[in-house]
């Protein structure tokens, strides 16, 4: 992969095509429900990160192992779409790639997810791309390929790299807590912090999650805005953008990551680089879908400048 050259932010995570619905209501029994509208793209947390960072301005690339079946015809098409590179994306013959159907509730945006897991057998240490890991600026994991993670970490720490973590809203489980003094920057969902260090205010949960000793340890909290604390000991929070036109929250928290990385990479101070996300995910929740809308810098900046005249 010496071809690749240096990317500055790498993915290891799991693809996952995502068909969502808008619906009137959750169906709580047998019948039809209509549905609304509809999109069908691609999705998964790190992944959806990825495409938001590249759309952002930066290079992204993306290391997984998905099915050789018509979603992962899809999946792969959608990289290539959002200028995500995949040359460490493998195709493993005869298996399926994840589907997930997101219902999405008009009336409040909230979500329903079914998920039909991938086939393809999870990476290895041995399957890692040491090339492209060892010339990548930052490395983006949420736990998945669990036996990979520790390996990759270490691969782009020995060559200067950062890691970074997005622990999602319910993804938390004990044995995630492994990757965390691997991990610079550390941002969770509050759900996952309220697991992971105990419910408590959001400043002191920054101080328990810092105990790892990440640079960056934030706590997303959708319109509660985020909060964040620097290996400075300096806490902050950046407030929610209002979105008057909400259609779809789906894919905000990984929005929110990607483009807080391309900030980063970018050497943007930490207080901007929240602001960015927060535009970007707020901007993200005007389509249908998770990468239904990802904005480019100069639309996050514009939402930026119009909420600054307000």
């Amino acid at each position: 992969m010496a071809h690749i050259g240096a990317v500055q932010i790498t993915g290891l995570g799991m693809s996952v095509l995502d068909l969502t619905q808008v619906v009137d209501a959750f169906p709580s029994e047998g019948g039809v429900t209509r549905v609304l509208a509809s999109h069908l793209g691609g999705g998964g947390p790190v992944p959806t990160a990825l495409c938001a960072a590249a759309r952002f301005g930066a290079s992204a690339a993306i290391i997984d192992r998905i099915g050789d079946d018509w979603r992962g015809e899809i999946l792969h098409s959608d990289y290539l779409r959002h200028r995500v590179l995949t040359e460490a994306l493998q195709r493993q013959r005869g298996e399926s790639s994840a589907l997930a159907t997101v219902l999405v509730r008009q009336s409040d945006g909230e979500r329903h997810i079914l998920y039909e897991e991938s086939t393809a057998t999870p990476l290895q240490s041995d399957d890692l791309p040491n090339t492209l890991l060892s010339r990548s600026k930052i490395l983006h994991l949420n736990g998945r390929h669990r036996a990979a993670c520790l390996p990759a970490t270490e691969c782009v720490h020995q060559n200067g790299g950062l890691v970074s973590f997005d622990g999602g809203a319910h993804r938390y489980e004990g044995s995630l807590r492994e990757l965390f003094p691997h991990v610079d920057l550390l941002v969770v969902a509050a759900n996952f912090a309220d697991e992971a260090v105990g419910k408590a205010e959001r400043e002191q949960q920054l101080v328990r999650l810092g105990q790892w000793g990440a640079r960056l340890v934030g706590i997303t909290d959708g319109i509660n805005g985020s909060w964040f604390r620097t290996s400075e000991d300096e806490i902050f929070h950046q407030p929610a953008f209002f979105v008057p036109n909400l259609v779809d929250t789906t894919g905000c928290g990984d929005v929110f990551h990607g483009v807080l990385l391309a900030s980063i990479v970018r050497g943007s101070p930490w207080r901007e680089c929240a602001q960015l996300a927060s535009a970007a995910a707020a901007l993200s929740a005007t389509a249908l879908g998770g990468r239904g809308y990802l904005p480019n810098r100069q639309e996050v900046e514009e939402r930026i400048a119009r909420s600054n005249e307000t």
